[in-house]
C-alpha cells in the first residue's frame, strides 16, 4: 500500500490490522478503507435526513413556555385505548414535554420528594364551585342571641384537572403502551375517585344547619337591627334583615374545610402509590387499600 492512502486510513477507522503473513495486510487495509468509504456514505445520507428526523420528533409539540416546556397535542398520537380516553376527558391533562418539572417550577404543589430526578411527574388541581340557599333562625328564643342558618348547598363540585409532564418524549407508537405513561395515569386515577368526590359531596351536605356562637350572632344582630332601622331586637325584623351574604364567611369555612380534606387524601394516595411501586419500576400489589384506590 502507499505511504499516501494508510494515513487517510488510519484518519477514518483508526490505525490498520497488521499480519504477519505476507499479502495478507494490503487486502486487510483495503477490507478497511472500504469500510471506510462506507461510513462517509452514510454520515452524508443522515446529514440529509437529519432535519426530517427532528420535524418528526417536534411533530405535535407547541413552542416553548417559558419554563421551557411544550404542549403535547394528542392528534399527533395513536388513538388512545377507551379506558384512558375517558381518564383524559375525566382528568382535563395537559400533557407538558421538556423544561423544567412542574413541582420545580411550583414547589407548594409537589407530592414527590423533593431533590429526587424523575422522567415524569403529573399533578392535580382540585377546585370548588357551589351555590347557597340560606334561611336564618334563632337557635333557641331570641334572648339567647344565638343565631342558626339553614342551609342548601346547590350546583356543589369538585373540579380536577392534571399536568403531565415528561422529561423526555416516549415513543409515539408506543405511546399508551409505555409503563411509563401508564404510571402517571394512576395517579389520574387516584384524583378522579368518583369516592373522593362523593365524600365530599356528602360531608358538606350534611352540615346543613349551622349553629353560631353568641360572640358569632352580636356583630349580625346588630347589623341586621341597624338595617331594619329598629333599635330593639325584634324577632321578625332581624331575621328579615340577615341576608346570604351575611352567611356565607360560615358556607365558606365548612365547604372550605371539607375541599382541603379531600385534597390531603389525593396527596396521601399519590405518595403512596409511588412508594409501592417506586415510582413506576415495579407493578401494584394485586391486594391492599392501594389496589382498591384505583379500582372504584
Amino acid at each position: 500500500m502507499s505511504d499516501l492512502r494508510k494515513p487517510l486510513i488510519e484518519k477514518w477507522l483508526g490505525p490498520s490490522r497488521v499480519t504477519a503473513w505476507p499479502g495478507i495486510a494490503d487486502r486487510e487495509h483495503r477490507a478497511f478503507g472500504w469500510v471506510g468509504m462506507i461510513a462517509i456514505v452514510l454520515l452524508a445520507g443522515s446529514v440529509l435526513l437529519y432535519p426530517q428526523s427532528v420535524a418528526r420528533a417536534d411533530e405535535g409539540l407547541g413552542s416553548p413556555n417559558q419554563h421551557g416546556q411544550r404542549k403535547l397535542s394528542l392528534r399527533s398520537l395513536p388513538e388512545p385505548p377507551a379506558e384512558l380516553k375517558q381518564l383524559i376527558g375525566k382528568g382535563d391533562i395537559t400533557f407538558l414535554i421538556g423544561g423544567t418539572r412542574p413541582s420545580v417550577v411550583d414547589p407548594s404543589r409537589s407530592t414527590g420528594t423533593r431533590g429526587r430526578t424523575f422522567d415524569a411527574e403529573t399533578q392535580f388541581r382540585l377546585s370548588y364551585t357551589f351555590k347557597s340557599r340560606c334561611r336564618w333562625a334563632w337557635n333557641g328564643s331570641p334572648n339567647d342571641r344565638e343565631l342558626a342558618i339553614g342551609v342548601g348547598y346547590d350546583r356543589l363540585r369538585l373540579n380536577v384537572s392534571h399536568l403531565m409532564w415528561f422529561e423526555d418524549m416516549p415513543d409515539r407508537e408506543a405511546f399508551w403502551e409505555s409503563p411509563l405513561v401508564l404510571h402517571e395515569f394512576d395517579h389520574v386515577r387516584l384524583s378522579t375517585d368518583p369516592r373522593v368526590t362523593s365524600r365530599f359531596l356528602s360531608a358538606v351536605r350534611k352540615q346543613d344547619r349551622v349553629i353560631l356562637t353568641r360572640e358569632e350572632s352580636e356583630p349580625l344582630i346588630t347589623a341586621a337591627s341597624r338595617r331594619s332601622g329598629r333599635s330593639r331586637y325584634g324577632r321578625s325584623s332581624v331575621l328579615r334583615s340577615l341576608t346570604g351574604g351575611d352567611a356565607q364567611p360560615w358556607l365558606k369555612e365548612i365547604v372550605s374545610a371539607e375541599f382541603q380534606k379531600a385534597v390531603d387524601l389525593i396527596g396521601i394516595r399519590y405518595r403512596e402509590l409511588d412508594r409501592q411501586t417506586d415510582h413506576g419500576k415495579f407493578a401494584v400489589p394485586r391486594s391492599g387499600d392501594l389496589h382498591q384506590w384505583l379500582n372504584p
